[in-house]
């Protein structure tokens, strides 16, 4: 529990100056870090966003992603009760989190319009809760669409780019990494997130695991897995803190994948964990540049 507390000791501070500068308006002359979720389609990538914030985006079939989506979301005590706003062209307070997907499906609708359209408009939602990390992420929309957009966001030396690819596929062909590689291609701003390990193909567990040791396609920041809760969590109406157990039961009972646990490469609140980290040491680095400016 101390090194929990120690932790979010160190944590706040960063988040609170980037508050402050924020309400200053400096967000206008500089740029603030976040982390960027970029991945192909159907890559689990809003279904990570969705185990880390506490809320259902939107899902669905195709393009779920149709706007950049700014989650910003900031812990706080146990007491208080959990609040939200999203603006876009309007801002809107939200008392419920079972208000965030309804709501943003209409922020998406009224931006992009009806149906499957993208718009490079940013859409920003605020989540204050007790259960989520200290995190600024940026859910981009599927890669084919708009490539060139994307690349503004991750293109920043701001922006740490998390790259969610399904473990299933061949990580080597994915556009995401491609993209990141493009860049970033020294890797020093990527890390790698690696879905779904509960469909990987029997006797490809090896493989997997080398990609998360970082033996196969090498990132600074390396690789973690997760297996964040699918369509059928979702048909059984699952709630995220049992998906989150079912998630850490899946890895501990794994014949292969129990030792990326022990090694805490795995589970959604180690994701947390290291994302918050990384966030924190890119704040504390640009703030020693914007002290220079």
């Amino acid at each position: 529990l101390d090194s929990v507390h120690e932790y979010e000791e160190k944590v706040h501070p960063c988040i609170d100056l980037i508050d402050s500068l924020r309400a200053l308006g400096v967000e206008k002359v500089l740029v603030f870090p976040a982390i960027a979720m970029i991945g192909d389609q159907s890559s689990g990538k809003s279904s990570v966003l969705e185990a880390l914030s506490g809320v259902a985006l939107s899902r669905g079939s195709g393009i779920v992603t149709r706007c950049p989506l700014e989650v910003k979301l900031k812990k706080i005590h146990v007491t208080e009760g959990w609040k939200g706003k999203i603006k876009y062209k309007e801002v809107q307070e939200l008392d419920y989190p079972s208000e965030v997907e309804k709501e943003i499906k209409n922020a998406q609708d009224l931006m992009a319009g009806k149906g499957v359209g993208i718009s490079q408009e940013l859409i920003s939602l605020e989540i204050s809760s007790p259960y989520v990390p200290d995190l600024t992420l940026i859910d981009l929309p599927g890669i084919a669409k708009i490539i060139k957009h994307i690349k503004t966001y991750i293109t920043k030396q701001e922006t740490i780019n998390s790259v969610v690819v399904s473990s299933n596929i061949d990580i080597a062909t994915t556009e995401a990494l491609k993209m990141a590689n493009e860049v970033d291609p020294d890797g020093e701003r990527t890390l790698g997130v690696l879905t779904k390990p509960d469909l990987v193909d029997k006797g490809t567990e090896r493989t997997v695991i080398d990609i998360v040791h970082n033996l196969s396609v090498p990132l600074r920041k390396g690789y973690m897995i997760v297996k964040s809760h699918g369509q059928q969590d979702t048909n059984d109406k699952l709630t995220l803190a049992s998906a989150i157990t079912r998630e850490r039961e899946f890895f501990e009972e794994h014949e292969y994948f129990g030792i990326v646990l022990e090694e805490k490469k795995a589970t959604i609140p180690l994701l947390a964990e290291r994302l918050t980290q990384e966030l924190t040491d890119h704040i504390n680095v640009s703030y020693q540049i914007w002290k220079g400016i």
